[in-house]
């Protein structure tokens, strides 16, 4: 089965698309053609073995139109074989479902969308977008789904929206999870992998390495991500002065061998509508390594630390008093490294029961392959 996978607005080098989804893929023996922006030759170095690149340029803030029209032609230029076009982009619903006969000679795939998360609610969250327009925009998103629950069949990494897209299944934000995990040796780490951005608790991980140095501590605040543009300047402001250590992105195989071994694995996000009623990925990320977490308390992320018995919620949100939290949380399991080992390995236990991508990549796979195998919608 040839599968195209297509994104403009993710990293071309996304832990979701490329080292769980690809990669399962081409284990399984389909061939993979992934349609995203260049990460990078460092980044292509990680990619599974087979997966076949097109590089076209990435959608940014409000310059996205060159980018959907360029996932357009490599599409038709690659896709005329394809069983299955694989999205991960609202905005490509239009781009790839659109058009018929010769204009769109993928016309014999199934046409997929993996839901990501709730892109209703993450508006709110999109600094590029002027305020006044942001009802707007939802609007439009409410409007691209009614779409593509008649033209795609779809994927949800998540159950909370499921209301609002019928009942597709769901594929899980879980994890491989690694058999040998190393230990905690220090100087201690406390990292943070992902986007950083405001929501994302920038403000307060800046503040939590601050406080640490003002104390003379040995304790670092890593933080391994690509940075939104209206924070990049003050996090660099950050690194330079010694707060943080910012390390930008990398590939996830080697963001996730800079997680393990560290003292603790650091969730701060924002009470904001799109994290709310999601489960952050990073958190399972970390205990799937044995790094046991801590995270602002939002639900479902409160939930999975309470369930797993992996690290620890803070009380509050944002200010003084989540850093004050964090920062007493570290010291105390730097100074009881026995602690921190038994949060660690009831993390690491409780992930591959319950969020292992071992289990639930097959499922996927086997998703694609009965969509494939039927008449395009």
């Amino acid at each position: 089965m040839h599968v195209v996978v297509v994104t403009v607005a993710h990293r071309g080098d996304d832990a979701r698309i490329v080292h769980r989804q690809a990669r399962m893929l081409c284990e399984a023996g389909h061939r993979v053609t992934l349609i995203a922006p260049d990460p990078g030759g460092e980044a292509r170095r990680s990619d599974p073995a087979g997966l076949v690149r097109v590089t076209v340029p990435r959608a940014v803030g409000r310059r996205r139109v060159k980018a959907w029209r360029a996932a357009r032609r490599e599409l038709g230029r690659v896709g005329g074989d394809a069983e299955v076009v694989l999205i991960h982009d609202p905005e490509l619903v239009p781009v790839t479902g659109w058009g018929v006969g010769r204009r769109r000679t993928w016309r014999q795939a199934a046409l997929v969308w993996d839901v990501h998360e709730d892109f209703v609610a993450s508006v709110e969250a999109r600094w590029w977008i002027p305020r006044l327009l942001r009802p707007v925009a939802a609007m439009v998103v409410r409007a691209v789904e009614w779409v593509a629950r008649r033209r795609f069949r779809l994927l949800l990494a998540e159950d909370a929206y499921a209301e609002r897209l019928g009942d597709a299944p769901v594929v899980p934000n879980s994890t491989w999870v690694p058999e040998q995990v190393a230990a905690y040796e220090p100087p201690a780490r406390a990292v943070y992998v992902g986007r950083v951005s405001q929501g994302r608790g920038v403000d307060t991980l800046i503040a939590v390495g601050r406080e640490l140095r003002r104390r003379g501590t040995d304790v670092t605040v890593e933080l391994i991500g690509a940075a939104d543009a209206d924070v990049r300047a003050r996090l660099q402001a950050a690194h330079d002065a010694g707060d943080v250590v910012w390390r930008g992105p990398l590939p996830n195989p080697e963001a996730m061998n800079r997680v393990q071994g560290a003292l603790a694995g650091l969730a701060l996000l924002h009470d904001e509508a799109n994290y709310r009623h999601s489960r952050p990925t990073k958190c399972v990320e970390y205990l799937a390594n044995a790094v046991p977490v801590i995270t602002t308390p939002l639900p479902l992320a409160a939930e999975l630390i309470e369930r797993s018995g992996g690290g620890a919620v803070t009380v509050d949100v944002h200010g003084d008093g989540v850093v004050a939290e964090v920062v007493a949380c570290l010291l105390r399991w730097r100074d009881d490294p026995l602690e921190r080992a038994r949060l660690g390995a009831a993390g690491h236990a409780y992930v591959a029961q319950h969020h292992n991508w071992q289990r639930d990549g097959p499922a996927f796979v086997g998703l694609l392959e009965s969509y494939g195998s039927g008449a395009p919608r």
